[in-house]
This record gives structure tokens, sequence and C-alpha cells, in this order.
């Protein structure tokens, strides 16, 4: 064979090796889910009060409150229909060109935060609980079945044994203004509980008030070696995961 057709050969090889990879590349990106956001405000049947002996509810019991509306948005707010929770995790394949992110999300979300207004709203405490053994995964990854993972990812929280992972917030104020509907980028920070193990973390956050609506959308990205896990990993190095987890929200909160 001639060396001009090695090289016409090689050249073709090339080509066909750039258009492979931008396909796989291509499929990788059109797979990625996209992040959670704020609700949109919209008219909403408040949520019921949830049965008796719910375990999810139970996992942040409501305080105790005295008679009487407060006034303004003081007052406790719980959790609506339409929240949403879960996690983000890079994980490369030995197979595909570059990594992979796994979204994994669920509507088994509940719980409450306790508000007062002096000036600015402000939250006093609160409590959010995650049914974990509920995510389920929405990105899509070519040639794979991703929610193959789901099951893997509920051994490693140790859903079992710890179904819920919950956020109890730390005292904090927010220059929030119902009357404008202002989005307003603030840091809260709290106690997170995952797998039975208590860290404190600091989500990042788009915050709303309009239309009797609290909007809380964000996320926090944890090392879950802090909470004693251990991410898995195929034999043979098949598939790898970053220890670096981001959990995201999107709350909507109405006045109870």
């Amino acid at each position: 064979m001639k060396f001009s057709a090695l090289i016409r050969i090689g050249a073709a090889i090339a080509v066909v090796a750039v258009i492979a990879a931008a396909g796989a590349a291509f499929a990788l990106l059109h797979g990625r889910a996209n992040t959670l956001g704020l609700a949109q405000p919209a008219h909403r049947s408040p949520a019921a009060s949830p049965p008796a002996n719910d375990p999810l509810a139970e996992a942040c019991p409501r305080p105790a409150m005295p008679s009487g509306s407060p006034a303004g948005a003081a007052g406790l707010w719980t959790v609506q229909p339409g929240s949403v929770v879960g996690y983000r995790a890079h994980e490369k394949f030995a197979e595909l060109p570059s990594p992979h992110e796994a979204v994994a999300r669920t509507q088994q979300v509940a719980g409450w935060i306790l508000v007062k207004v002096s000036g600015q709203v402000q939250i006093e405490t609160g409590c959010i609980a995650v049914d974990v053994r509920t995510l389920n995964s929405v990105d899509q990854l070519p040639g794979f079945n991703t929610a193959d993972r789901d099951r893997s990812a509920r051994d490693m929280l140790g859903a079992i044994g710890h179904p819920y992972v919950i956020f109890q917030p730390y005292p904090a104020a927010f220059a929030l203004n119902p009357s404008s509907g202002e989005v307003q980028h603030a840091t809260l920070a709290g106690d997170l509980e995952i797998s039975g193990v208590t860290r404190s973390a600091s989500f990042a956050l788009d915050l709303r008030l309009a239309d009797g609506q609290l909007s809380a959308a964000g996320a926090c990205t944890v090392q879950v070696g802090d909470f004693g896990i251990e991410v898995p990993e195929e034999a043979g190095g098949f598939v790898q995961v970053d220890p670096r987890i981001t959990l995201e929200i999107s709350l909507l909160l109405g006045r109870s």
C-alpha cells in the first residue's frame, strides 16, 4: 500500500474518532439535568395536614403554636406540594470521554420554618426532611439505564437505617419585600443530618416572598466522607464518583 493511501486512511480514522467523541460529548451534555430553580408563583391549594403517624412528617414534628394568626409574614410556614429536593454528583465511566453528572430527585419532602418579623423577615428555627428512599435518577446517559444507580445510592446513604436527610436552619434574617416579589440571594446555615451523622452546612439560596408564598432554591456541596459515607466504585474502576456531592432544593412554603 502506498504511503499516500496510508495517510488518507489514517486521516479518515481520525475524522471518525473526532466525530464519535463529539457525538458522545453532545449526548452527555444533552442528558444533563438542569439545576433546580425557584418555583413560579401560582394559585395553589395549601397542603393538607399530614395524617397521623406519617413517618416523614414525624421526622420534623411541628412546634406548638399559640392560638390566633400572627400578622404579615410571621408564623409557621410549611412545605407545600411542588417542592423538589435531590443531589448532583460527578461520575466518570471508563468507556466515556468525559465526566457525567448523576442527578436524582424526589418530591417526598416535608417540614416547616418558624418566622418572625422585626424590620426583616427572620427565621427563628425550622426543620426540613427528605425521604432518600424515594430518590430517582432524572439524568440521561447514552447506553446506560441511570435508574440502575438508585439502589447503590440508597445503600450509600444508609437509607434502610436512616431514611431521612434532615436540615435544621440556624436563626437568620432576610431583607424580603413581599410587595415587590424581588429575589434575594442569601446564605442559610444549619445542621445537616445524613445517614445519622450531623454536620454544619450552608446553602446558597435564592429567596422570594410573593403572593403569600415563600420560595427557596439553591444548593449546598458536601464532602460525604464527613458523614461517614463512602461513594460506590465499581470493580476495575469502571465508574468513579466524586465524593463531593451537591444537594439541590426548590422549596415552596405557605402559611400554615
